[in-house]
């Protein structure tokens, strides 16, 4: 069953409205029948003009947009239909036959929020959609909790002010505009001591550089009756109660004046609800340590130190790797594979161990390199869900008959070195990635070439290729060849891994990046 036949499905997305933009009716039935597939409800646009008014009128949560239409393009169409948005983010994706780097900065850079080629995809279409679904989900939440918020506050019968750590108010309720006699707006930017008599107003600054120094409190985390001083210049007293609340870039204070048990209250489950959320986070670190930990001891180390192979293996996340890099030897014949499953970290790792497993099983027995790579492909397909494969480079080194044999699918070509480093054959990615559909429904495409004195196989997964630099360009297959040529042997690994650095220029990796350099001299 291919992924045309079991459509993956999304949660809470049938309350989601997309509104489909293209001048080609049969593209807009494509995509509507799509979108259907998915559960979403859609409507559509003829061209981008169409597509700004029916934004306006309709309101859609999400936009699919061409970009050559007449009327108006879908360049103009975004740009629009972003200044018209508010503060009610509505993702857009480029949907265009326009497949050029250029065309697509232009389309990302008109507002857009993700770009997909045509002819499209629908397991990559669905796997967009299911991204979008998530980020959109979460926008929606965070506006849905900003405006309880703010409708909480606006409702409390008792003031409350923010002030930043320079006595500075940040804001304020209508219930402390009114107990102090001035607007919102008016009390907004205003140093806190404008609402004190003496002796406070001259001294509070001094109370908030001493408490920046020393961290010592005397008002913050306790009720005291003060005194508070209107607009009209009025002296009251008040009760007020004051906690400070640090933000990732900076610290607040939150003040309450008169009753503030509610604001206790609230206060103590906040605390209770980030004391959980640390046992929480802990809990899992000490998981995926653990998981790390199982996942490291399957992997035969030992195979690996074969001195005809160099490798390495640089994770995206912190924790896991969706790549692997394995080994195996049976009576004279060399087994190694890299795999790249899909993602990165903790749920790439897990797709990849079927993969391992039968690797090691399989090859122990001496197979053939089309057995090994079928039960590979067989144990991934029952196992993964869905969306989820394993791309790999899978090589058979048999001493005994001088012949090396290779089967690439789903990750990029394999290269075959000669000594001085030059490319002398390429294998190139022909075959599906693993796990897609059953090994009898597919034709297992491997290739064959002669073992000879001081040639070496490379394989890479592609994070290498797919590298980004700081300046937005992709590390790619020449800067690759080009650090490996006029290289001996010993050293290509290192010169590929110091390129990679030099063009990533300390910026982080966006996906999982492996290389695997195996020596294929005849004995």
């Amino acid at each position: 069953m291919n992924a045309m036949e079991s459509p993956p499905q999304l949660m809470e997305h049938n309350r989601i409205r997309i509104m489909v933009v293209d001048d080609t009716a049969v593209n807009r039935n494509l995509m509507e029948g799509f979108l259907r597939r998915l559960g979403f409800q859609s409507f559509s646009a003829r061209d981008g003009q169409e597509a700004v008014q029916l934004f306006h009128q309709e309101r859609p949560d999400m936009i699919l947009m061409d970009l050559m239409m007449p009327v108006m393009d879908g360049f103009e169409a975004t740009r629009r239909i972003r200044q018209a948005q508010g503060d009610r983010w509505v993702p857009i994706v480029i949907l265009s036959a326009l497949t050029s780097e250029k065309d697509m900065v232009a389309g990302l850079e008109a507002q857009a929020d993700d770009y997909m080629a045509k002819p499209i995809s629908f397991p990559v279409f669905a796997a967009k959609m299911r991204a979008m679904l998530r980020l959109l989900q979460a926008q929606r939440n965070l506006e849905d909790a900003l405006g309880r918020m703010e409708t909480i506050t606006n409702a409390v019968i008792d003031g409350i002010i923010s002030i930043d750590e320079s006595g500075s108010i940040q804001s304020s309720n209508p219930a402390a505009a009114h107990i102090f006699g001035y607007s919102q707006a008016e009390m907004r930017g205003q140093n806190i001591n404008i609402l004190m008599p003496e002796p406070y107003h001259s001294t509070h600054d001094g109370y908030l550089s001493h408490f920046r120094a020393t961290g010592e409190r005397k008002i913050i985390g306790s009720l005291r009756e003060l005194s508070g001083r209107r607009r009209n210049g009025e002296v009251f007293p008040l009760e007020l109660g004051v906690s400070v609340v640090d933000l990732p870039d900076r610290r607040i204070f939150i003040g309450v004046v008169r009753d503030i048990t509610e604001r206790l209250r609230v206060r103590q489950k906040l605390a209770e609800n980030a004391s959980r959320l640390q046992a929480y986070h802990d809990e899992q670190e000490r998981e995926q340590e653990l998981a790390k930990s199982i996942m490291v001891r399957q992997l035969r180390r030992d195979w690996l130190q074969d001195p005809r192979i160099d490798y390495a293996v640089v994770p995206a996340s912190k924790h896991f790797s969706g790549d692997l890099v394995v080994a195996a030897h049976h009576n004279g014949t060399l087994y190694a594979m890299l795999a790249d499953a899909t993602g990165h970290g903790l749920a790439a790792a897990l797709s990849a161990q079927p993969a391992l497993s039968t690797f090691y099983r399989v090859a122990g027995e001496g197979v053939s390199l089309a057995t090994l790579v079928a039960e590979i492909n067989d144990a991934l397909a029952t196992t993964l869900p869905v969306g989820r494969f394993v791309g790999a480079s899978i090589l058979r080194i048999d001493q005994t008959s001088g012949v090396g044999e290779i089967w690439v699918g789903g990750v990029p070509e394999a290269l075959l070195l000669d000594g001085g480093g030059a490319v002398v054959r390429e294998f190139p990615s022909v075959n599906l990635p693993l796990g897609i559909v059953a090994s009898a429904e597919i034709d297992l495409v491997t290739d064959h070439f002669d073992l000879a004195k001081d040639l070496q196989v490379v394989m890479y997964s592609d994070g290498v290729l797919d590298a980004i630099s700081q300046t937005g360009l992709s590390f790619g297959s020449e800067k690759l060849r080009e650090a490996l040529r006029s290289r001996p042997g010993e050293e290509r690994l290192g010169a590929a891994r110091s390129a990679l650095a030099a063009h990533l220029g300390g910026a982080n990796a966006h996906d999982d990046m492996s290389l695997l350099f195996v020596d294929c001299t005849k004995s």
